[in-house]
């Protein structure tokens, strides 16, 4: 009796606010949501107008928070309107009233209130989750035994890693590199055990261990990313872009870190930049139709009309065979005010 007591209390305050808000008199919201639609498409706009480079980062952040304060503003300014008619707020009270009942009984009729809770240890997730702390604990007692046991540390490192113990991951590593020997692997996960335990931060130990793994294996890109947000991180922009772009030009076209790497790029790079690096993306690869219409578009939007009309006379080369292409591309160099005919 005391489980259905507390249920009906429970009810009731959850639709207390809301009958105290449907005594409310409304506030018409036409000119509120019209202001409101303004001041967002405004926000819109400065976000186009930095990725097209007409405005600079530290402007535009300026303009957004100017138009997010007239939003806020806008939001609540408000004026009251006429009271809603009494008839549509009894039944939306009688409506407020009757869902928790509703929700009540159809417990009571599908559910199971009487039934005891199952216990958390015995839910199959937890269960598996215990047996693998107990075997965390087994291999640790067996390491601090035989600590020079490195196969012990190298597989248990990337247990700590997912358990987030990455400090343990990173004594693991090591102890697995002092015990067996330097690899690129296993240089490139302690870079990663050292910079994920220091919040994301490349230190100093982790940019070392990530230049080992480079110079084990320059083919790996792995401690060259890392390498490379290291640079962003210490704000050596040159360096950085550079390291950026020629890991962004060097790899796969359906390697998952790729969308990563060119956001960081366009952080350091700036529209020039970017436009340099998709000029040297279409020399490699010059298929890509929607490639060139954004090189076009970039380029009279950075001001560079001899640049966009050539790059519209490489796309029509490097495109002949496909019309279609050739089409997109023209299309895209016409809205963008290149010439006809050029």
């Amino acid at each position: 009796m005391v489980l259905w007591i507390a249920m009906a209390v429970l009810a009731a305050a959850a639709a207390l606010p809301l009958l105290v808000a449907l005594g409310r008199s409304p506030r018409t919201a036409a000119g509120e949501a019209e202001a409101v639609a303004i001041y967002r498409d405004q926000l819109g706009e400065v976000s186009r107008d930095v990725a097209r480079g007409v405005i600079a980062a530290d402007e535009a952040e300026g303009a957004r928070i100017e138009i997010a304060r007239r939003l806020i503003r806008a939001g609540s300014e408000s004026t009251p309107a006429a009271a809603a008619s009494d008839w549509r707020r009894r039944i939306a009270a009688i409506l407020v009233v009757a869902m928790p009942v509703a929700a009540l009984g159809l417990y009571l009729l599908l559910g199971s209130p009487l039934d005891p809770d199952q216990p958390l240890l015995s839910r199959p997730e937890a269960v598996e989750y215990q047996d693998m702390l107990q075997r965390v604990a087994l291999v640790e007692q067996h390491l601090a035994q035989v600590p020079d046991d490195g196969k012990g540390w190298e597989v248990i490192a990337p247990v700590y890693t997912g358990l987030g113990r990455d400090a343990d991951a990173a004594h693991a590593w090591s102890r697995a590199i002092a015990l067996l020997g330097s690899t690129a692997a296993r240089q490139a996960s302690l870079g990663q055990a050292l910079m994920t335990a220091a919040g994301g931060t490349v230190t100093p130990d982790a940019k070392a261990a990530f230049e080992r793994a480079r110079d084990l294996d320059p083919a790996d890109p792995r401690p060259r990313f890392y390498l490379a947000l290291a640079l962003s991180q210490s704000g050596e922009k040159d360096a950085a872009s550079a390291a950026w772009r020629q890991l962004i030009d060097t790899a796969p076209p359906d390697a998952q870190w790729l969308p990563i790497a060119r956001m960081e790029f366009a952080k350091v790079a700036g529209p020039e930049g970017m436009v340099a690096s998709l000029a040297a993306r279409l020399k490699a690869a010059p298929d890509d139709a929607q490639g060139w219409a954004q090189l076009v578009r970039s380029y009279m939007v950075l001001g560079r009309p001899d640049d966009a009309r050539a790059a519209l006379a490489d796309a029509r080369t490097a495109l002949a065979a496909d019309q279609a292409k050739v089409a997109i591309v023209e299309t895209a160099a016409r809205e963008a005010g290149v010439e006809a005919g050029q």
